[in-house]
């Protein structure tokens, strides 16, 4: 409680005349960074511009705000040297200690500044690899916390705050523990990155949701679903699941069934696969490596034509258009030939009868779930 009393008479003892050009000392510092030092980052601003290397662009943009902040510092350690701080006695405090204070966190604030988006950091990733644009956050984050850590630590000890530092560390461990589910979301978002099972803009499939990937942050991955609807999953959760990135294919199936009616002659078979085989190998779209039309079934409702290919389109709507015109194709080889599409007749009584269609609407069925689960999206 003394010391206390003394220090707050030291205080008052001190000369308004001090007080004053103390005061002026550090106004005047304000007006050099108001005026002159963001005119000079104007000038230096539009200085850079002119050059294509993108480094001097970026130091100069992440050095103003630590220069401005050292600059202040500057008029407050003179108007403490003005009021002569050091006479006081004060055992945390000193002009010499408040300097490295200051240097330490200009510093710290200019190296914090080239790990933002568009730093230095950022447009080497992004100069190396589009993808890596979602890698940088992460890294980002990391170093920010070891410069943020670095630079408490330091100023910590300056001041004599040796227990601070352990503290820390204990309660890096405690928050840790608290917050499980954040740590397991971010470093499962690293795992994402790193090991690139997608990218922003790719459509992907797990076995809880579908669409185009969004946006990737730290803690979950945002999914523009085909309803339109946006769905966030937990970083940790999709990197435990099962994905599957329909962009990263180079091809795309497409596969049907018809079938033809009893009395269709065997030359008129054997003319229609050989037409349609054809026109898919003079489609420009159709991938040359794997075309399949085949006769491929013999059933008590009708012959089964078998169709197999790949393409190349994967629009959506282009894709479709192509489905068309191949469609169209067929029904023209097909009334070329005169052969005629089989279809069943509902009017039955016989037992067997009953079977044979419920075979044959059972097969269409399961053909339709499959190509709809193969076709599906946008």
């Amino acid at each position: 409680m003394c010391e206390l009393e003394n220090l707050i008479n030291k205080i008052l003892h001190i000369p308004i005349s001090e007080v004053i050009i103390s005061v002026l000392i550090i106004f005047c510092f304000i007006i050099i960074n108001r005026f002159f030092i963001t005119n000079l980052f104007k000038f230096l601003n539009k200085l850079v511009n002119r050059t294509n290397n993108f480094i001097d662009n970026n130091i100069i943009k992440a050095l103003e705000r630590p220069l401005k902040f050292f600059i202040l510092f500057c008029g407050i350690y003179y108007s403490f040297k003005i009021i002569n701080l050091d006479a006081l006695n004060l055992s945390l405090i000193s002009t010499a200690k408040l300097m490295k204070m200051a240097l330490t966190i200009s510093i710290s604030y200019f190296i914090y500044n080239l790990t933002l988006e568009n730093s230095i950091l950022y447009a080497k990733m992004n100069k190396t690899n589009e993808r890596n644009t979602i890698f940088f956050p992460f890294i980002s984050i990391i170093i920010r916390l070891i410069i943020v850590i670095i630079c408490i630590s330091i100023i910590a000890k300056e001041f004599g705050f040796t227990g601070f530092i352990t503290g820390l560390g204990i309660s890096g461990v405690a928050f840790a523990l608290a917050a499980q589910d954040t740590c397991s979301n971010l470093f499962g978002g690293m795992v994402i990155v790193l090991d690139k099972p997608f990218a922003i803009g790719d459509w992907i499939q797990t076995s809880e949701v579908e669409g185009i990937v969004e946006e990737i942050t730290f803690r979950s991955t945002k999914i523009r679903t085909f309803s339109m609807a946006l769905a966030t999953v937990p970083n940790s959760k999709l990197a435990n699941n099962h994905i599957i990135n329909w962009t990263q294919r180079k091809l795309r199936r497409i596969h049907f069934k018809f079938t033809i009616e009893h009395d269709t002659p065997i030359d008129s078979i054997k003319k229609c696969i050989n037409d349609i085989e054809n026109m898919l190998k003079n489609n420009e779209k159709v991938d040359k490596d794997l075309i399949i039309v085949s006769f491929n079934e013999l059933s008590t409702y009708g012959f089964g034509i078998f169709i197999y290919f790949y393409t190349k389109e994967f629009n959506y709507v282009s894709y479709e258009k192509m489905k068309q015109e191949i469609n169209i194709s067929i029904l023209e080889i097909l009334r070329d030939e005169k052969i005629k599409l089989m279809f069943l007749n509902l009017n039955f009584t016989g037992i067997e009868n009953r079977g044979a269609f419920c075979e044959a609407e059972c097969t269409e069925l399961e053909s339709i779930k499959n190509i709809t689960e193969e076709e599906r999206g946008t």
